[in-house]
């Protein structure tokens, strides 16, 4: 049995993914949307996907997710058959990271609203933040998720570990995709994790900024079903 593990960014949830899991769904047997807005660290992120589904995984991750995944692969490597990140790092926290995540946890509790309103833009394409109907969607789901599970996924990206010191040992395929306009995760940043992967291929997606599988899910689909069967996955 084959699971499709999805596994959404932060303020995110299966909106994110739907649409390219529906052009997979006839390839696995099922499609799991992982949980990430219950727990306070990553590692208990992964913990949980892993244990609400058995047998082989092919995992599908963004931003956030991404880090979720790779800790999935850490705790369960046997598992997993292939592993899809999309617009995220495998680094630990960077100098002055608490402030930062600080302000944006203040911001978005004292107004969700507004935060969500600000936040969308800065994350998608220059088209794709003139998508009035893209961007809206972004924001309602940003005001859906909530201050609280904002907060936590912020602490638990300012706790989580290095993945560096172990994706090396990943045993299974890894295709790391970005867009052109994401300027959180370039392609540089996506070629230095690739590059220690025994196994990966780094891909830059056209039009599109960090929310890549809502602004191109039709090319995100593709581009992943081609690689899994090229590597034989489905």
């Amino acid at each position: 049995m084959v699971t499709l593990v999805t596994i959404p960014g932060i303020m995110s949830d299966a909106r994110t993914w739907s649409p390219v899991a529906e052009t997979l769904r006839l390839h696995v047997d099922a499609v799991h949307v992982a949980d990430t807005a219950k727990d306070a660290t990553l590692q208990e992120m992964a913990s949980r996907a892993l244990a609400a589904t058995s047998g082989d995984l092919i995992i599908m991750a963004h931003s956030m997710g991404g880090r979720v995944a790779m800790e999935m692969g850490r705790q369960a490597p046997d598992r997993i058959k292939a592993m899809i990140l999309s617009s995220t790092s495998a680094e630990g926290p960077g100098a002055g990271e608490q402030a930062h995540r600080q302000t944006r946890i203040d911001a978005a509790n004292a107004d969700m609203v507004s935060y969500a309103q600000n936040w969308a833009p800065k994350v998608l394409s220059k088209a794709g933040g003139q998508n009035d109907a893209l961007v809206a969607s972004i924001r309602q789901m940003v005001i859906d998720c909530g201050p609280e599970v904002h907060e936590r996924q912020n602490l638990a990206l300012l706790h989580r570990p290095d993945a560096t010191t172990y994706i090396g040992d990943f045993p299974f395929p890894v295709l790391l995709i970005t867009g052109d306009e994401d300027h959180l995760s370039t392609k540089d940043v996506h070629d230095a994790d690739a590059a220690q992967i025994p196994d990966a291929k780094s891909v830059v997606l056209a039009g599109a900024g960090h929310l890549l599988p809502f602004e191109q899910p039709e090319a995100v689909a593709q581009t992943v079903r081609s690689w899994l069967q090229e590597r034989s996955v489905i």
